[in-house]
Order: structure tokens, then sequence, then C-alpha cells
């Protein structure tokens, strides 16, 4: 060890180093040092999982001790006053989608469906809408959009055997294109 000038003692570089492994070719035991590592990240991960449960723990006490504190302070009551107006809406928005829902229903379902919450409600409303085959409205003098197996295809490229398969879809294309 040396000493400096004020007093304090410093290690040699060799005395500092004798904790480390040395990189002597190839006598390092690299299973050894990947183990160390492992066990290191371990112990940093359990580290901060307990620092997280301890954050945790302290933010739902200190929220404890501020509605003790309201509640020895009469403030509840004012909380309450602020949140009023807000429930009322709420309620309001509720009662409405509730009956929207409902009305999709049929009315002998409606009774026994009416104390459900809004999420099952929407569900089964959902399922009942998906299960409905929905039919295509109907406007009078109107032809059908069928596309014909032509459409897009060259008919002098065709085959004899397609060419008469198709003969009216041929000749509609072109009476289209004129």
């Amino acid at each position: 060890m040396k000493e400096t000038d004020e007093g304090v003692q410093m290690n040699d570089v060799n005395e500092s180093q004798e904790g480390k492994p040395t990189i002597q070719g190839e006598n390092v035991d690299y299973k050894a040092l990947y183990l160390d590592e492992v066990q290191n990240a371990k112990k940093l991960r359990k580290r901060a999982q307990d620092a997280e449960t301890t954050v945790q723990e302290t933010v739902k006490d200190r929220e404890t001790q501020k509605v003790k504190q309201m509640k020895e302070q009469e403030k509840y009551k004012e909380l309450y006053e602020s949140v009023a107006p807000f429930k009322e809406k709420w309620e309001a928005h509720e009662s409405t989608r509730r009956e929207k829902l409902l009305s999709k229903l049929p009315e002998e379902d409606r009774e026994s469906l009416s104390q459900k919450d809004l999420d099952t409600l929407e569900y089964i409303v959902s399922i009942k809408e998906e299960s409905k085959p929905v039919n295509p409205s109907h406007t009078p003098a109107q032809s059908r959009n069928i596309k014909s197996d032509i459409e897009g295809k060259d008919w002098t490229k065709m085959d004899d055997r397609d060419r008469r398969e198709n003969w009216d879809d041929v000749v509609n294309s072109y009476k289209n294109k004129n």
C-alpha cells in the first residue's frame, strides 16, 4: 500500500483487482461467470419487484389515510357533493343505454333481462343480432347485380367449351360495352 500526501492509503493496482477474475487465455471459467451474472440478474429483478410492491403498498396506505382524515374532518360530505352530478349523469346514461338494448330484444325476454348489467345485456343483444339473417331490402324495378364468371376475361381467348357455356354472358358483356 502506498500513502499519499494527505495520509490516505491507496491500494496497488494488483491488490484492487484481487476480487475480479483475471483473463489469461484458456483459464477463464465462462460457466461460472455466466452463473454469477444470472444470480445477479435474479437478485436485481427481485429487488425491483420488492420495490414495486413497497410503492404500491405505500400508495394504498396513503389513500386510506387520506380517506380517514377526510372522514375525521367531515369532508366526505364535500366529496359526495362534488361527485353527485356525475352520478346523476351516469345513471341517466345507463338507463337510456339499457332501454335501447332492451328495445332490440323480443318482448318476452325484456322483463327477465332488464336486471342484467350493461355488459351482459350488450353481449346478449350482439349474439341475437348476429344470429338473425339479414334480408336485402327490395327496390321495385331494379335488377339484381349478378356478376358473371367471364367479367374481366377476354372472350376471344376462351376455348370453345367455355364460350358455349357462357355465351349469354359474352353477348351481354358485348352489349354493355357498346
